[in-house]
């Protein structure tokens, strides 16, 4: 029987037995989503008179419409509020996602419904994407916003002091202007998935009371449901499956053995690094250059019986991490943060030390906590503050001890399922004892040939090639920041893209420091690298960095911004980066004639359209 035979009874023309075959099989959520997608089909091709007044389901839907704000650096705001907007979509809400980098600021005193997401780069600092729209609303130019609901989502990094700073400041400032606040803001950790999908439900549950009850709707209400399949007269549809892809991150990493493990430095080096290789194979992990893999380290065994000894704790004591039942070594190597001592980790402390008010003086003297934290880890706080705890109270005092991101060093085109890495061992010696990062250390000291790491990839949306191939990049990346230049120049020499590439190259010495040279070379004679400009600070009597380098060659560097070149830099965040910017200022004005202020102006805009680009650490 014709689903379109014609039937006095029924406005579109079906009878009442097609739609009967039509419904049968279906659960209860399977026919709600289809009158929705027979509702919407009928807005599409019917649209409604003009004057008309709107179904109430479209009513309700209007009065849901919010905005969610994101500020990111390297993409994971984005990632965050892309979680919030499926599950507002989830709830049949119409959320607007934004990125901050590209929101007018005017149009800040419109909003009615707004979730902010944004992170904070270093000590206190906004991503360069929020910069413009912080600056303007801590300024007295920002409007007053009595209308304004909103909540405030912020990730950071605990091991800055001015953890979430800058989510910190966009909530307060909201709510000075006359916001009202939905929920209380939320602070994330390095990871940040979960509590992100609790404080959505928390603050999209609230949105939802507040929104006007809308009149009762007869078939048609559009709802989000699974996709269902087309089906013909007299069959049931089917949901159509969802493609079923593992995921890999915090809770789930890929073992991924380790093919290839080579020091970069020549004998009688100041330096440690190492070029590690990573087997992706039966994975389905894909990753593009610029993105960093996410590897999660275990803990040096002699700095464990440190904390164990300082702690004075039995090994097999027993500890209860989330659900799980651990010994108190496993605890310690696996889960728990050894090698760095956060604000929060001191302030547990403190809670459990009363005995030692030095403990609480330290925390109040907000200048010099982060002098005092520099450079102690678990074992010194012991030592230095010994109290009795039991294996439970000291995993409840610790951070759960996370992955470290590592720049890709590879384009996998050139390097079908594997990953590299370039990392750099930090060893140091303070308080009488010898210290190692914790993941640069167990890569370097504990991870062999044949060995399997935990891993998975971290998308880095913004320190990406252009998507014009016939673009130019410069490249500054001294010491490991050379590592996510390889994968570029790998990647556009695999594509055959005709821009060129200039790198400038930076470490102490030219005969044991030069990482990846034969490499380097030989991209020189193809032609897949353009320039090469070095810098080894220790090879003359006064010390010559990338800065110097850039500002030997002006004009060059002038000429190809000028010409829509992109701007790439890659390491030290404290010094390098700050240098390196300094002397760009300084290259635009000499070479452009203009002031200062038209430097920082075009050195900002550089930024803002994203042709600067920063993965400093």
């Amino acid at each position: 029987m014709s689903l379109l035979s014609a039937s006095p009874t029924l406005p579109i023309g079906l009878d009442d037995q097609a739609l009967q075959q039509l419904a049968a099989g279906l659960t209860s959520q399977q026919l709600v989503w289809l009158s929705g997608y027979l509702y919407g089909r009928a807005g599409a091709a019917a649209p409604a008179a003009a004057g008309a007044p709107a179904p109430a389901v479209a009513e309700a839907a209007a009065a849901s419409r919010l905005t969610i704000l994101f500020g990111s650096q390297t993409g994971n705001s984005k990632k965050a509020a892309g979680l919030v907007a499926e599950a507002a979509r989830r709830r049949g809400l119409q959320p607007q996602v934004r990125d901050m980098n590209d929101y007018p600021t005017k149009d800040l005193k419109t909003e009615q419904l707004l979730l902010v997401v944004v992170s904070t780069q270093g000590e206190g600092d906004p991503p360069i994407a929020a910069e413009e729209l912080h600056q303007f609303l801590l300024s007295s130019r920002a409007p007053k916003l009595p209308d304004l609901q909103y909540a405030v989502l912020a990730l950071g990094d605990k091991s800055y002091l001015q953890f979430c700073q800058t989510g910190f400041e966009f909530d307060q400032r909201l709510a000075e202007l006359g916001g009202r606040r939905l929920a209380e803001r939320l602070d994330c950790d390095v990871t940040f998935e979960d509590e992100t999908h609790q404080w959505a439900e928390q603050v999209l549950s609230r949105i939802i009371e507040l929104q006007p009850t809308p009149a009762p709707v007869t078939a048609g209400a559009a709802v989000a449901a699974p996709v269902v399949a087309a089906v013909g007269a007299g069959h049931a549809p089917e949901v159509a499956p969802l493609p079923t892809a593992v995921e890999y991150n915090a809770r789930n990493p890929f073992g991924s053995e380790l093919l290839e493990k080579i020091q970069l430095n020549g004998r009688g080096s100041t330096k440690e690094t190492y070029h590690l290789e990573f087997s992706l194979a039966d994975s389905g992990l894909t990753y593009e250059p610029g993105d960093a893999l996410m590897v999660q380290p275990r803990n040096r065994p002699a700095l464990v019986q440190e904390v164990l000894q300082a702690a004075r704790l039995p090994e097999a004591a027993p500890v209860r991490l989330e659900a799980e039942e651990l010994d108190l070594t496993t605890a310690l190597t696996e889960r728990l943060e050894l090698s760095v001592i956060t604000r929060d980790v001191l302030e547990r402390y403190a809670a459990v030390a009363p005995q030692y008010p030095r403990l609480r003086e330290i925390l109040a003297d907000t200048a010099g906590l982060g002098t005092y934290l520099y450079g102690r880890d678990v074992a010194d706080l012991l030592t230095e503050f010994p109290v009795e705890l039991s294996g439970q109270q000291l995993a409840a005092v610790l951070r759960p001890l996370p992955a470290r991101a590592y720049s890709i060093a590879s384009s996998l085109l050139a390097h079908p399922e594997e990953v590299h890495l370039t990392v750099g061992a930090v060893r140091y010696e303070t308080y009488g004892r010898a210290k190692h990062g914790a993941c640069s250390g167990y890569q370097a000291d504990h991870l062999s040939i044949g060995d399997t790491a935990r891993v998975w990839v971290d998308r880095n949306e913004y320190f990406k090639l252009p998507q014009d191939a016939a673009t130019d990049i410069i490249m500054v990346g001294p010491g490991t920041g050379v590592a996510p230049f390889r994968a570029f120049v790998e990647e556009r020499a695999e594509t055959g893209a005709t821009g060129r590439n200039w790198l400038l190259f930076g470490n102490p010495h030219f005969t044991t420091d030069f990482l990846y040279q034969t490499e380097w070379q030989q991209h020189l004679k193809r032609g897949t690298l353009d320039r090469l400009d070095v810098a080894f600070s220790r090879d003359q009597a006064q010390k010559l960095y990338v800065q110097h380098r850039l500002l030997e060659q002006s004009r060059r560097v002038y000429e190809q911004l000028e010409n829509g070149a992109y701007f790439y830099v890659c390491g030290d965040k404290s010094r390098m980066a700050h240098d390196v910017q300094q002397a760009l200022r300084q290259i635009i004005q000499q070479e452009s004639g203009h002031d200062a202020d038209y430097a920082a102006e075009y050195l900002r805009q550089l930024k803002k359209s994203r042709r600067f680009l920063e993965d400093v650490y």
